[in-house]
């Protein structure tokens, strides 16, 4: 009898726990770089760009994060629809998000230039950085990749088969901080880190307001957008009025704007308690 009781004390521990969610990232990391360095090793010994194919990357891409979904998927043990989070969110969520995710950006771009100053990326970074938004199809091809690609696969894998089971195993901030630790370590640069940190602890908070993953996806695609047309138009954009304004001016508006898009999220975002509307119901029929 003592046995049994002890037995019924013990928590179901369901997949993924902080050391499979950490498993389930190097094993994505290791298959990635099982193809990608021996074709890197032979471009640079043979002077070509395979690496660089759009058809031998997305072939690569494609297979790897096809046998993780699959892997995590089984093991999670749970409908396609719970697992991948498949809910409707309130359209209104995105005027927050639209205002949030540029003051983001400035403010953190603030905290990468001290990362910098501290530790100057190398010329191969940004050459690396660069090769991702050059290709033949030029601004439309960079796009499907970074704003349509890039964020399903990282969704489905972070906010998705991880966060479903951190969900249901730990607090909810323990779940929103390791899959924000996560998806920064994906990224495996010291100089994206800190961006990928916070968004990564957005993304997180919100899955966890919402258990809406195309809302998750949205707004990494959104976030990645942004980055894109910053890029690609910088001059235009860099040269528009709000930027004269002193940096410490731009602080406070970003951060006042982040503060009022976070209470908005939060606000839009509260669920009812079904016990009291049946008892409100009840009262209104009464």
């Amino acid at each position: 009898m003592h046995y049994f009781s002890h037995m019924q004390q013990v928590p179901i521990k369901y997949y993924p726990t902080t050391i499979e969610a950490i498993h389930l990232l190097v094993l994505y990391i290791f298959l990635q770089s099982l193809f990608d360095f021996p074709l890197a090793m032979y471009d640079y010994q043979h002077d070509t760009n395979w690496l660089s194919n759009t058809w031998i990357s997305f072939a690569s891409s494609f297979s790897i994060t096809a046998f993780i979904f699959i892997y995590g998927f089984k093991k999670a043990k749970n409908s396609f629809k719970n697992v991948f989070a498949l809910k409707f969110f309130n359209p209104l969520l995105l005027i927050p998000i639209l205002i949030l995710l540029p003051a983001l950006q400035y403010l953190v771009g603030i905290l990468n230039e001290k990362v910098d100053n501290v530790l100057p990326p190398p010329p191969w970074f940004w050459e690396l950085f660069e090769r991702i938004f050059e290709n033949r199809f030029g601004f439309w091809g960079a796009a499907l990749k970074v704003v349509i690609i890039a964020p399903i696969i990282e969704e489905v894998l972070f906010r998705g088969i991880i966060m479903h089971g951190l969900m249901r195993n730990y607090r909810n901030w323990h779940a929103v901080l390791l899959s924000g630790i996560l998806f920064s370590v994906f990224h495996l640069n010291p100089w994206q880190m800190t961006y990928t940190f916070f968004l990564g602890l957005l993304l997180g908070w919100i899955m966890v307001r919402t258990r809406s993953l195309p809302f998750t996806i949205l707004i990494h695609a959104i976030n990645n957008l942004i980055v894109l047309l910053s890029i690609s138009f910088h001059s235009t954009i860099f040269n528009h009025a709000v930027f004269e304004l002193s940096q410490k001016e731009n602080s406070y508006i970003s951060a006042l704007a982040i503060t009022i898009s976070i209470l908005l999220l939060y606000a839009f975002t509260i669920k009812k308690d079904p016990s009291k509307q049946r008892r409100i119901k009840r009262k209104t029929v009464l």
